[in-house]
């Protein structure tokens, strides 16, 4: 079985979890996933089965679907629900047109630092486990984007929205700059994932209607944001040699035969050289 699989994780379990059930659903140890989910969160996850584990570098710029509630006038050590209350103050009045402008001010690129209790990684180890040690580290702020924001509800200390943002946005740390620039403070009360790219909620499964004989979405689909070049004779590519394309194909290609795809190529100077083989 090779290919991507949607799934629905639903709330209290941890991504890895996830994995391990639909590995015995199908009897495969070879399956990866995207990007993790907290246990408070729902939603989709794409998991990759078989030799389309290798194709996982080549999603990381697919942006991401949220909706998301934040309790205001609470902050927690977590910065969501699970936490430990460390704040509580009166919530302020709002109107919808100052949320609304206030969401707005997110849109675009923006330095975000990843929160203490997240799956990131410093010095190999995993920020949540040093913050559970109260042990808390220097991080290095890194660029997202938010492609767009929607006011979905507003209601006495609850707000909720929609948010389609790049790769490595913590929505928890999201909500926190947001709650700040309202003049309160707030925590992250639900949060579901509702599109990768593409790939709708909607469409996915649930994980005990997985089993071997579900139709998995090949890699040829996952990756048509790049160019494909299809090759007959593939033996220099299986042999990771360098091979010479047309003036007109991109510094980044996918080499395929027969609509399977064999490999990532890189132009260097007037030769492609094999960046990764996904065969």
């Amino acid at each position: 079985m090779d290919g991507i699989l949607l799934v629905n994780k639903p709330k209290g379990i941890t991504s890895h979890t996830l994995v391990q059930k639909v590995r015995k659903r199908l009897g495969i140890s070879r399956i990866g996933h995207t990007g993790t989910l907290d246990p408070l969160a729902e939603g989709l996850m794409i998991l990759t089965v078989g030799k389309a584990t290798k194709i996982l570098p080549f999603m990381s710029h697919f942006f991401k679907e949220y909706v998301a509630t934040m309790k205001l006038g609470e902050r927690s050590d977590t910065l969501d629900c699970t936490g430990e209350i460390l704040q509580k103050q009166q919530v302020p009045s709002l109107s919808e047109s100052q949320i609304v402008e206030v969401l707005n001010s997110f849109l675009g690129e923006s330095e975000q630092l990843p929160p203490m209790y997240s799956a990131k990684k410093v010095n190999g180890v995993k920020l949540y486990d040093l913050a559970r040690r109260h042990q808390e580290v220097e991080r290095k702020s890194q660029k997202i984007v938010i492609r767009e924001i929607e006011l979905l509800d507003h209601r006495d200390d609850q707000i909720t929205f929609r948010c389609l943002c790049s790769t490595g946005t913590y929505i928890r740390v999201l909500i926190e700059d947001i709650a700040e620039r309202l003049n309160t403070i707030a925590l992250m009360s639900s949060l579901k994932r509702t599109a990768i790219d593409n790939y709708r909620l909607e469409d996915a499964l649930e994980i005990d209607e997985i089993d071997i004989d579900t139709a998995l979405i090949p890699a040829y689909e996952v990756l048509r944001d790049y160019q494909y070049v299809e090759l007959e004779d593939i033996s220099d590519v299986i042999n990771g040699r360098r091979i010479k394309l047309e003036e007109n194909a991109a510094d980044v290609v996918m080499i395929t035969h027969h609509g399977e795809v064999l490999a990532c190529y890189q132009r260097q100077d007037e030769l492609h050289y094999c960046k990764r083989g996904l065969w």
